[in-house]
Protein backbone atom coordinates (compact mmCIF):
# COMPACT_ATOMS: atom_id res chain seq x y z
CA UNK A 1 0.00 0.00 0.00
CA UNK A 2 1.51 3.07 -0.88
CA UNK A 3 1.69 5.80 2.13
CA UNK A 4 -1.03 8.17 2.97
CA UNK A 5 0.09 11.27 3.70
CA UNK A 6 -2.13 14.60 4.86
CA UNK A 7 -1.61 17.78 2.19
CA UNK A 8 -2.25 20.80 4.95
CA UNK A 9 1.11 22.11 6.30
CA UNK A 10 0.48 23.87 9.42
CA UNK A 11 3.75 26.35 8.14
CA UNK A 12 1.60 27.24 5.49
CA UNK A 13 -2.04 27.51 6.54
CA UNK A 14 -3.78 26.95 9.72
CA UNK A 15 -7.03 27.23 9.14
CA UNK A 16 -7.60 24.44 6.46
CA UNK A 17 -5.73 22.52 4.04
CA UNK A 18 -3.39 24.02 1.78
CA UNK A 19 -1.59 22.31 -1.21
CA UNK A 20 -1.42 18.88 -2.10
CA UNK A 21 2.47 18.86 -2.02
CA UNK A 22 2.57 17.15 -5.90
CA UNK A 23 5.65 19.04 -6.36
CA UNK A 24 7.79 17.58 -3.47
CA UNK A 25 10.79 15.28 -4.57
CA UNK A 26 9.72 12.22 -3.00
CA UNK A 27 6.22 12.37 -3.83
CA UNK A 28 5.77 8.61 -5.52
CA UNK A 29 2.05 8.29 -5.07
CA UNK A 30 -1.14 10.28 -4.49
CA UNK A 31 -1.66 12.21 -1.62
CA UNK A 32 -4.30 11.69 1.04
CA UNK A 33 -4.76 12.35 4.06
CA UNK A 34 -5.59 15.53 6.56
CA UNK A 35 -6.40 19.04 7.63
CA UNK A 36 -6.06 21.28 10.57
CA UNK A 37 -9.59 21.40 11.05
CA UNK A 38 -9.92 24.21 13.94
CA UNK A 39 -10.63 27.54 12.73
CA UNK A 40 -10.41 29.02 16.19
CA UNK A 41 -6.49 27.86 16.44
CA UNK A 42 -3.79 29.81 16.37
CA UNK A 43 -0.37 29.41 16.85
CA UNK A 44 2.20 30.62 19.86
CA UNK A 45 5.70 31.60 19.25
CA UNK A 46 7.11 27.99 20.38
CA UNK A 47 5.01 26.51 17.50
CA UNK A 48 2.46 24.86 19.85
CA UNK A 49 -1.05 25.31 19.08
CA UNK A 50 -3.42 27.11 21.87
CA UNK A 51 -6.72 27.85 21.71
CA UNK A 52 -8.12 31.33 20.82
CA UNK A 53 -9.85 31.13 24.25
CA UNK A 54 -8.69 28.36 25.94
CA UNK A 55 -5.02 27.05 27.09
CA UNK A 56 -1.92 28.60 27.98
CA UNK A 57 1.36 29.44 26.20
CA UNK A 58 2.68 25.96 27.01
CA UNK A 59 0.68 24.06 25.01
CA UNK A 60 -0.95 22.86 28.74
CA UNK A 61 -4.06 22.73 29.42
CA UNK A 62 -4.44 22.97 25.47
CA UNK A 63 -4.79 19.01 24.11
CA UNK A 64 -6.94 18.25 27.11
CA UNK A 65 -7.78 19.54 30.93
CA UNK A 66 -9.16 17.18 33.68
CA UNK A 67 -12.07 15.29 32.92
CA UNK A 68 -15.78 16.16 33.90
CA UNK A 69 -17.11 12.76 33.79
CA UNK A 70 -15.44 11.92 30.48
CA UNK A 71 -17.59 12.81 28.15
CA UNK A 72 -17.31 10.67 24.92
CA UNK A 73 -19.58 10.35 21.49
CA UNK A 74 -22.04 8.06 20.59
CA UNK A 75 -20.61 4.75 20.56
CA UNK A 76 -17.27 5.28 22.37
CA UNK A 77 -16.44 4.15 25.82
CA UNK A 78 -13.69 5.91 27.97
CA UNK A 79 -11.15 3.55 28.90
CA UNK A 80 -12.67 0.64 27.80
CA UNK A 81 -9.47 -1.31 26.83
CA UNK A 82 -8.07 -3.17 29.95
CA UNK A 83 -5.28 -2.71 29.81
CA UNK A 84 -5.46 0.85 28.75
CA UNK A 85 -2.14 2.10 28.57
CA UNK A 86 -3.52 5.59 26.99
CA UNK A 87 -5.52 6.35 29.46
CA UNK A 88 -5.59 9.61 30.52
CA UNK A 89 -8.71 11.18 32.23
CA UNK A 90 -7.97 14.36 29.83
CA UNK A 91 -11.06 16.11 27.89
CA UNK A 92 -10.08 17.85 25.12
CA UNK A 93 -11.26 21.42 25.78
CA UNK A 94 -12.69 22.56 22.23
CA UNK A 95 -14.88 19.65 21.72
CA UNK A 96 -15.98 18.70 25.43
CA UNK A 97 -14.81 15.22 24.10
CA UNK A 98 -12.91 12.60 26.68
CA UNK A 99 -9.14 12.15 24.66
CA UNK A 100 -9.93 8.61 26.00
CA UNK A 101 -12.84 7.72 24.10
CA UNK A 102 -10.98 6.16 21.25
CA UNK A 103 -7.96 4.68 22.78
CA UNK A 104 -9.47 0.75 21.91
CA UNK A 105 -9.44 1.14 18.36
CA UNK A 106 -6.08 3.32 18.36
CA UNK A 107 -4.19 0.34 20.25
CA UNK A 108 -6.20 -2.59 18.20
CA UNK A 109 -4.97 -0.54 14.57
CA UNK A 110 -1.04 0.46 16.40
CA UNK A 111 -0.89 -3.19 17.03
CA UNK A 112 -2.06 -4.83 13.84
CA UNK A 113 0.50 -2.47 12.01
CA UNK A 114 3.15 -2.82 14.09
CA UNK A 115 3.70 1.22 15.14
CA UNK A 116 5.89 1.05 18.02
CA UNK A 117 4.22 4.45 19.73
CA UNK A 118 0.52 4.06 19.73
CA UNK A 119 -0.02 7.19 21.71
CA UNK A 120 1.48 9.82 18.87
CA UNK A 121 -2.06 9.09 16.85
CA UNK A 122 -3.57 10.15 20.51
CA UNK A 123 -1.64 12.79 19.40
CA UNK A 124 -2.51 13.09 15.67
CA UNK A 125 -6.19 12.92 16.23
CA UNK A 126 -6.00 15.96 18.60
CA UNK A 127 -4.07 17.80 16.06
CA UNK A 128 -6.48 16.66 13.24
CA UNK A 129 -10.25 16.73 14.88
CA UNK A 130 -9.82 17.77 18.32
CA UNK A 131 -11.33 14.20 18.65
CA UNK A 132 -14.45 15.28 16.73
CA UNK A 133 -15.49 12.28 14.84
CA UNK A 134 -17.54 14.01 12.70
CA UNK A 135 -15.49 16.71 11.36
CA UNK A 136 -14.85 17.62 8.24
CA UNK A 137 -12.17 20.08 6.32
CA UNK A 138 -10.13 20.28 3.38
CA UNK A 139 -11.88 22.41 1.29
CA UNK A 140 -9.84 22.72 -1.59
CA UNK A 141 -10.58 18.81 -1.99
CA UNK A 142 -6.55 17.58 -1.71
CA UNK A 143 -7.15 14.91 -4.69
CA UNK A 144 -9.10 16.41 -6.60
CA UNK A 145 -12.97 15.22 -7.15
CA UNK A 146 -12.72 11.31 -8.88
CA UNK A 147 -14.94 11.02 -11.93
CA UNK A 148 -18.50 10.45 -10.83
CA UNK A 149 -17.92 11.63 -7.30
CA UNK A 150 -19.28 15.42 -5.68
CA UNK A 151 -17.22 17.90 -4.39
CA UNK A 152 -19.05 16.78 -1.17
CA UNK A 153 -17.14 13.29 -1.24
CA UNK A 154 -13.51 14.44 -1.50
CA UNK A 155 -12.64 16.34 1.35
CA UNK A 156 -10.94 15.06 4.83
CA UNK A 157 -13.54 13.66 7.08
CA UNK A 158 -13.22 12.28 10.74
CA UNK A 159 -10.42 11.87 13.58
CA UNK A 160 -7.99 11.91 11.57
CA UNK A 161 -8.93 13.80 8.32
CA UNK A 162 -8.36 10.92 6.15
CA UNK A 163 -8.99 11.55 1.98
CA UNK A 164 -11.01 8.47 -0.05
CA UNK A 165 -10.49 10.60 -3.03
CA UNK A 166 -7.28 9.51 -2.71
CA UNK A 167 -7.83 6.16 -2.84
CA UNK A 168 -5.48 3.32 -0.86
CA UNK A 169 -7.77 2.77 1.63
CA UNK A 170 -6.82 -0.82 3.86
CA UNK A 171 -9.51 -3.25 2.27
CA UNK A 172 -11.68 -0.45 0.69
CA UNK A 173 -12.69 0.80 4.36
CA UNK A 174 -14.76 3.25 4.24
CA UNK A 175 -16.59 3.00 0.80
CA UNK A 176 -19.26 1.75 -0.46
CA UNK A 177 -19.66 -1.06 -2.93
CA UNK A 178 -19.70 1.16 -6.00
CA UNK A 179 -16.17 2.53 -4.53
CA UNK A 180 -17.31 6.23 -3.49
CA UNK A 181 -17.32 6.90 0.15
CA UNK A 182 -19.35 5.91 3.08
CA UNK A 183 -20.22 9.38 4.38
CA UNK A 184 -22.78 7.85 7.10
CA UNK A 185 -22.92 9.61 10.61
CA UNK A 186 -26.25 8.14 11.80
CA UNK A 187 -25.01 5.98 14.64
CA UNK A 188 -28.40 3.51 14.18
CA UNK A 189 -28.34 3.11 10.71
CA UNK A 190 -27.00 -0.08 8.99
CA UNK A 191 -23.77 1.85 6.67
CA UNK A 192 -22.15 3.01 9.99
CA UNK A 193 -20.27 -0.02 10.72
CA UNK A 194 -18.48 0.54 7.26
CA UNK A 195 -18.48 4.97 7.45
CA UNK A 196 -15.90 6.76 6.93
CA UNK A 197 -16.68 8.80 10.01
CA UNK A 198 -16.58 5.50 12.10
CA UNK A 199 -13.73 5.82 14.91
CA UNK A 200 -12.86 2.01 13.91
CA UNK A 201 -12.52 2.49 10.40
CA UNK A 202 -10.96 5.61 10.45
CA UNK A 203 -8.45 5.11 12.60
CA UNK A 204 -7.27 1.87 11.12
CA UNK A 205 -7.15 4.48 7.79
CA UNK A 206 -4.90 6.78 9.51
CA UNK A 207 -2.69 4.44 11.19
CA UNK A 208 -2.01 1.71 8.14
CA UNK A 209 -1.28 5.22 6.39
CA UNK A 210 1.18 6.31 8.79
CA UNK A 211 2.59 2.44 8.90
CA UNK A 212 2.89 2.76 4.88
CA UNK A 213 4.59 5.96 4.95
CA UNK A 214 7.14 4.42 7.56
CA UNK A 215 7.94 1.59 5.62
CA UNK A 216 8.26 4.10 2.47
CA UNK A 217 11.28 6.40 4.79
CA UNK A 218 12.68 3.57 5.80
CA UNK A 219 13.81 2.42 2.36
CA UNK A 220 14.50 5.79 1.47
CA UNK A 221 16.20 7.00 4.28
CA UNK A 222 18.23 3.80 5.81
CA UNK A 223 20.26 4.16 9.18
CA UNK A 224 17.91 6.36 11.00
CA UNK A 225 16.50 5.86 14.47
CA UNK A 226 12.89 4.34 15.32
CA UNK A 227 11.62 7.74 16.85
CA UNK A 228 13.36 9.50 13.85
CA UNK A 229 11.26 7.16 11.34
CA UNK A 230 8.30 7.62 13.24
CA UNK A 231 8.52 11.78 12.79
CA UNK A 232 9.76 11.44 9.38
CA UNK A 233 6.62 9.03 8.77
CA UNK A 234 3.88 11.67 10.84
CA UNK A 235 5.16 14.45 8.89
CA UNK A 236 4.78 12.99 5.74
CA UNK A 237 1.21 11.99 7.17
CA UNK A 238 0.51 15.94 6.65
CA UNK A 239 2.57 16.70 3.89
CA UNK A 240 3.55 13.96 1.49
CA UNK A 241 7.10 13.90 0.44
CA UNK A 242 7.99 16.52 3.37
CA UNK A 243 10.94 14.15 4.43
CA UNK A 244 14.15 14.80 3.05
CA UNK A 245 16.60 12.93 5.68
CA UNK A 246 16.65 11.48 9.13
CA UNK A 247 16.59 14.84 10.59
CA UNK A 248 15.06 17.22 8.01
CA UNK A 249 11.24 16.39 8.21
CA UNK A 250 8.22 18.52 8.40
CA UNK A 251 8.49 19.91 12.07
CA UNK A 252 6.02 22.35 11.53
CA UNK A 253 3.32 19.67 11.91
CA UNK A 254 5.38 17.35 14.08
CA UNK A 255 6.14 19.94 16.72
CA UNK A 256 2.41 20.53 17.84
CA UNK A 257 1.61 16.77 17.29
CA UNK A 258 4.38 16.26 19.87
CA UNK A 259 3.63 18.66 22.29
CA UNK A 260 0.21 17.06 22.54
CA UNK A 261 1.87 13.85 22.60
CA UNK A 262 3.74 15.18 25.89
CA UNK A 263 1.08 16.04 27.87
CA UNK A 264 -0.56 12.77 26.98
CA UNK A 265 1.73 10.83 28.29
CA UNK A 266 2.48 12.38 31.17
CA UNK A 267 -1.17 12.20 32.63
CA UNK A 268 -1.24 8.09 31.38
CA UNK A 269 2.25 7.64 33.11
CA UNK A 270 2.98 6.06 29.83
CA UNK A 271 6.50 5.72 28.67
CA UNK A 272 7.02 8.32 26.29
CA UNK A 273 9.54 8.34 23.80
CA UNK A 274 12.34 11.17 23.33
CA UNK A 275 11.40 13.34 20.49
Amino acid sequence: MRAVAATCALALLLFGCGSSGAGNANDAGPVKGTGELDAGVTEDASGAEESSGEGDATGQGDAGTAADGNAAPDGATPGSCSPDILHTGLTAQQTGVSVDAFDCPILEWAAKYGEPDPMIFKAIIYVESRFDDTSVACANDPCGTPKGWTTAESGCYGLMQVVPACGDDPGDAGLLANGQPNLTTDTSASGWAGSIFNPEVNIEIGISGVAGNRAQVEKQFPGCTTDQYTLMAVGNYNDYGSTQSCTVYNTAYDDPVVTAYKQYAAAAGYPAHPY
